[in-house]
């Protein structure tokens, strides 16, 4: 795990999402948030993806379905991700996010 947390300390956006799956296996949300984070505002769509199942689920400190979920759901649908805009859809038949913003 150093040589992945080396690269993610030096901005390798594949390295934060490494180690963002690392914290959210290991059940450390507020870890995994934080890298996922970092890994999506370096442009990464699955590192997008995995941040908004986070906040979707409420892990790292988020209330459950919070509307950054959508947002960065629909970042990640965007970019391809096809995941991500099931589960967009899924938060606005639930009433949750901004659909057709």
């Amino acid at each position: 795990m150093a040589l992945i947390a080396k690269a993610a300390g030096q901005g390798h956006a594949y390295a934060m999402l490494e180690m963002g799956s690392i914290y959210s296996v290991r059940n450390e949300y507020q870890q995994a948030v934080l890298w996922y984070t970092k890994g999506a505002e370096a442009g990464l769509p699955r590192a997008m993806y995995n941040l908004g199942c986070c906040l979707d689920q409420g892990e790292g400190g988020a209330a459950a379905g919070c509307p950054a979920a959508a947002d960065w759901y629909e970042r990640a649908a965007d970019a391809g991700i096809g995941p991500a805009a099931c589960n967009l859809v899924g938060m606005y038949a639930l009433g949750r996010g901004r659909p057709g913003r």
